[in-house]
């Protein structure tokens, strides 16, 4: 079992990196871009409009066609986007592109306002009504309504769809289960397995209800625990507020470098703008879902009479989303130093086994893992080049090679395997000269979030960000449950088939409580992918008919 998930972690290490290259994040910041010159930047000189209609009381009424207020639409679509994004998402950026990353996020937030704003306008605009009497809108019936070309237009919406209805396993599922389990299990010790029932159970009571039961939920969640989130973040920026000079100083020389750099507040964190901008991207839009589509779903249940007056409504999302609660985390994670420490995972001992003039001794390790003693026996290469000292640490019986390196000013003839050694992923192995050894993994998504704010608040701050995930990313269920719902009933021309997407979809959370983060991550990102490119082919085909409804409405807001 184990060989297999490591097979599957390559294949899908593989086929991430390829949907994530560089034409993705061109496609995704750059079709953002494109409609915000299109509609002479409107949404951005609109966002206080925005902001004041989602504030107002006539957001949380119901008037013209639709199912849920405007409101309800908005915290509906903000349950999906307001999770493990915010807590864990920006953590794993900040940690693989380093804290630079953050700056990538907002400009691609930037732009995303204009893309969110686009799909949620034209998802109204050509929504319909199924023969439950529900409204039904999203990329999908855009695409099949609003295209010259109909069988194109039903090709790609089809597709989006599709694509919808995969993503909504990974990464409206399986990766919010998994970060409400490792969360409880690592804050509480709650057994994974019972985190995975109690999800399935609660997720199926509410989701039976459909949109109504689905947004009364977030409507009450979602504001609340938000709000919560910002006062605890403002409390440990503030705690630590003479190191947020250096942290911001940090991110932004972390963000435009291209030469990789670190150290600081940092860690051992070291990253180059590449790796800023690549991750800053992908997790911005993992986050608040600009481009994707998703929201556009449900945007179209919204009671509205103008399609641009909620889509500056839903809009909003992204601001909430990325510019508020992403950057509280960050500033957070950025200004506590916890950025690039370890947390010691196993401690034992080592030994040689055999040693001569010729070549490099192997090594036995035993590892104490509570009442259990593991020893194992590793071969040795060992090699020097250029200032860099490699230590290869093969394990034959598993078939498994540990490549480990560090600095020296040594010789390979003279290099010793005393002092401490790093991984591929930063993770240190230390070998003392009394022959104590000690393994230390790297601090990555939500237990650095948790770190960050245990700096300031003590064991308070980590039983805060775990009930945070586990509220924001069920939250988050519930509201993709929706999303690849109304998919699912695309495909099928029919509601009737729901109730056995949403047994199914409540299945899947279960296991994604009790499998592996990175499996979880990788199948996220690839589904986040497929899914955004149908809808941005529509964004941009349809730029036209968003730059003259927004300019159509534009007398309202000036009146």
């Amino acid at each position: 079992m184990d060989k297999f998930i490591e097979n599957l972690t390559d294949v899908l290490n593989i086929i991430d990196d390829f949907v994530w290259g560089p034409v993705m994040l061109v496609l995704l910041v750059g079709t953002g871009a494109f409609l915000t010159i299109r509609t002479k930047a409107l949404c951005w000189r609109n966002l206080p409009y925005a902001l004041k209609s989602v504030l107002s009381k006539e957001a949380r009424q119901k008037k013209g066609d639709g199912d849920v207020s405007p409101f309800s639409a908005l915290t509906t679509a903000l349950a999906a986007t307001i999770g493990t994004g915010n807590i864990v998402g920006v953590a794993t950026a900040m940690v693989s592109g380093g804290p630079g990353a953050l700056i990538w996020m907002w400009i691609s937030a930037a732009f995303g306002l204009t893309s969110k704003f686009s799909e949620c306008m034209l998802a109204i605009k050509y929504r319909e009504t199924n023969e439950k009497g529900e409204m039904s809108g999203g990329p999908m019936y855009t695409m099949k309504k609003a295209f010259k070309h109909k069988k194109l237009g039903a090709v790609l919406g089809w597709f989006f769809a599709l694509f919808a209805v995969i993503a909504s396993f990974g990464i409206g599922n399986l990766t919010q289960a998994n970060s409400i389990s490792t969360a409880l299990e690592s804050t509480f010790n709650v057994p994974v397995t019972i985190t995975g029932i109690i999800i399935t159970v609660l997720a199926l009571l509410i989701i039976l209800g459909g949109i109504k039961s689905i947004s009364k939920v977030s409507q009450v969640v979602v504001p609340l625990m938000a709000v919560f989130y910002i006062i605890a973040g403002l409390v440990v920026i503030i705690g630590n507020i003479s190191n947020i000079p250096a942290g911001v100083a940090m991110i932004f020389k972390m963000a435009f470098s291209v030469k990789a750099v670190g150290g600081g507040l940092c860690g051992s964190i070291v990253a180059s703008m590449t790796q800023a901008l690549r991750f800053g991207v992908a997790r911005g839009v993992f986050s608040n879902e600009a481009g994707m589509g998703s929201a556009a779903i449900t945007a179209a249940a919204a009671s509205t009479n103008d399609p641009v007056q909620q889509g500056y409504i839903n809009m909003t999302g992204t601001f909430w989303d990325t510019i508020v609660v992403c950057t509280i985390t960050g500033l957070c994670i950025a200004s506590s130093g916890v950025l690039g420490t370890t947390d010691t995972v196993a401690t034992g001992s080592y030994s040689y086994i055999s040693e001569d003039s010729d070549s490099q001794p192997s090594v036995s390790i035993t590892v104490n893992d509570g009442d259990i003693t593991k020893t194992t026996l590793y071969t040795t290469e060992l090699t020097y080049q250029n200032g860099i000292a490699t230590l290869k640490l093969g394990n034959p019986k598993e078939d498994k090679e540990i490549l480990l390196t560090r600095n020296t000013d040594n010789t390979a003839s003279t290099e010793t395997l005393e002092g401490t050694w790093k991984d591929s992923g930063n993770n240190e192995y230390i070998f003392g000269n009394d022959f104590s050894y000690e393994y230390k993994e790297l601090t990555v998504g939500s237990a650095l979030t948790i770190k960050a704010f245990k700096t300031v608040l003590g064991n308070v701050g980590g039983w805060l960000v775990c009930i945070g995930i586990t509220l924001f990313a069920f939250s988050t269920i519930l509201g993709w449950e929706y999303h690849g719902e109304k998919a699912f009933e695309y495909i099928f021309g029919t509601h009737k088939y729901n109730i056995f997407y949403r047994i199914f979809f409540s299945l899947i959370a279960y296991i994604g409580a009790t499998t592996t983060l990175e499996i979880a991550w990788k199948f996220s990102d690839i589904a986040n992918a497929l899914m955004a490119i149908p809808n941005l082919i529509c964004l941009l085909a349809l730029s036209g008919v968003v730059a003259n409804e927004i300019e159509r409405f534009q007398k309202n807001i000036k009146k």
